[in-house]
Order: structure tokens, then sequence, then C-alpha cells
């Protein structure tokens, strides 16, 4: 064996001991064993972009390796991310995050999460979140078809809701015709849903759109009514700060007049006091 071969094997044998000493873990069990301190919160801090509440890179992740061991660790798309407030959503991770930590660094990272708790509000950066169960079944189906696809905007969460919240298939709208019938087709298949008819079209031309939402109210609660456009601009106003008392289910029929609008998908939409939409329906102008 020449010098060169026997410096090779030195440095191989050195990296095989340094990789056996590393820990391959998911970062729930991580924290429950100590191993690591980890912090979980609503993201607010990009301000040079919108970050919604409830969907999207929504949550931060501040990790820190506690212990004596480089850490790989795991976020498992489908994890349930729990607060103690029953009055914030229960949220789920929608894309599978990987972090090498080596022993007494940080790392602080965008975690992408959708909402499960259409009518609860979305977590800010106050809130403070804990590991929950994984999800299984058709919701762990949806959530990893969205983190493959990197669906992960309205049209997404859109579809977690049609499972968790039992919303109707016609609510799911994207742009984007392969994002649109993908997440249809796969909700369809989950639920037994059947696919409603397309959005309604109409010509780029002076008219008249209408149509109705029924969403049901689950206490004292204040709502505004809208149409934005893509970049969630508001168009238009139905009604704002309305306050319905007491727990009921509520059909909203609207009618929206437009002149000379550019061609695009615009969106009638309804929120509550906490600006959480509680309601979306697509209208395309083309």
């Amino acid at each position: 064996m020449n010098k060169n071969s026997f410096l090779f094997l030195i440095f191989t044998n050195l990296f095989f001991i340094h990789q056996s000493m590393a820990e391959n873990i998911s970062i729930a069990e991580a924290s429950k064993k100590g191993l690591i301190q980890v912090q979980l919160s609503g993201n607010n801090k990009d301000s040079n972009r919108f970050i919604s509440g409830y969907y999207g890179p929504c949550l931060l992740m501040q990790v820190e390796n506690k212990g004596r061991n480089t850490l790989h660790l795991e976020l498992e798309n489908g994890r349930f991310l729990e607060t103690a407030d029953t009055n914030e959503q229960r949220m789920i991770v929608t894309q599978q995050e990987l972090i090498t930590l080596l022993p007494g660094k940080k790392k602080e990272i965008q975690v992408y999460a959708m909402c499960t708790q259409m009518h609860d509000r979305s977590p800010g950066e106050e809130s403070l979140l804990a590991f929950g169960k994984m999800a299984d079944g058709s919701l762990l189906e949806l959530t990893r078809f969205i983190g493959k696809n990197h669906y992960q905007g309205l049209a997404g969460q859109e579809a977690i809701w049609v499972i968790t919240d039992n919303n109707d298939l016609g609510s799911i709208y994207s742009g984007d015709d392969k994002e649109f019938n993908q997440l249809q087709q796969l909700v369809s298949k989950l639920t037994g849903k059947k696919i409603p008819p397309a959005p309604h079209r109409i010509e780029y031309a002076e008219g008249m759109v209408s149509g109705e939402i029924v969403f049901e109210n689950k206490g004292k609660e204040t709502y505004s009514f809208s149409m934005e456009n893509e970049a969630g601009e508001i168009i238009g106003r139905f009604f704002e700060d309305k306050t319905i008392e007491r727990p009921m289910v509520t059909t909203l029929n609207w009618r929206f007049r437009f002149k000379g609008f550019p061609k695009g998908v615009y969106y009638v939409k309804l929120k509550d006091s906490h600006q959480l939409v509680v309601a979306s329906r697509p209208v395309v102008i083309n």
C-alpha cells in the first residue's frame, strides 16, 4: 500500500466515524427527547411580500441542536401542529423539511403548512405551536400530493378544507388549469364528491355575474364580503363589518356588474373579523 492509499483510507475511516455519530430522527421525536430546542410560530417576518396566515410558508420554525451529535432532522409532510388557543387553527405541514444540524448550531426556516379548521383564526407571530400526531388516510395523501407538486396556494388550501370542513368541491379553483384539474380530480376520488361544472365564463365586455355562497356561522362574528382580483386587491364591496349574532346557516346571493375589466380570474370572498377567508368563489373573465 503506498502513502497516498494509506491517507485515503484514514480519511475514509474518519468520514464513516463521523457519519456513525449523526442521528436520523424526526423533529417531533428529537424535541420529545430533549435533543433539540424548537419553537414554532406564525410567520410575519417577511415584510417585503404578502404571506398568508393559513397556507404557504405561513409558519416560522427555530431549531437548536442541544446534543453532542450531528442531527439529520425531518419535519414530516402530514404532521399536525397544534396551538393551545382553541380559537386558533390546527395546522398541517404540507412540505417535508430535511435539516442537518451540527452540535450547538441553530437554524430558522419557513414551514409550509395549511389550515385544517376553516372557521378558526390563523396563528400569529406570538402564537406557539406544538407537534401533534401524523395525519392518515385521505388527508395525508392530499398533503403529500400538494407537497410533491408544490400546490401551496389557495387552491391547495381549498382542497384541504373540502376534506377537513366538508366544503363543496367547487370551492377549489386555480388559474393554472393543471393544478385546478389535478386537485379537483384527486379530492373527488378521495371524498366521492362529484366534480362540478367548470366556473362560469363571460366575454370581455360589460355585463353582470351573480351567484350564491352558503356558509355556517358558529357564533357571534363580523363579516366583510367583496370582489378581489388575483393580487388580492379589492375591486368591489358587497358589504363590510356586518355582524351575525347567533349560530345559523346563511345564504348570500350576490351580483356584480363589470365594465372593461382586464382578462383574468377574480374572486368573490367572504372574510371574518380576523380577515380569514370563510368562503371564496372564482369568476373568470376572458
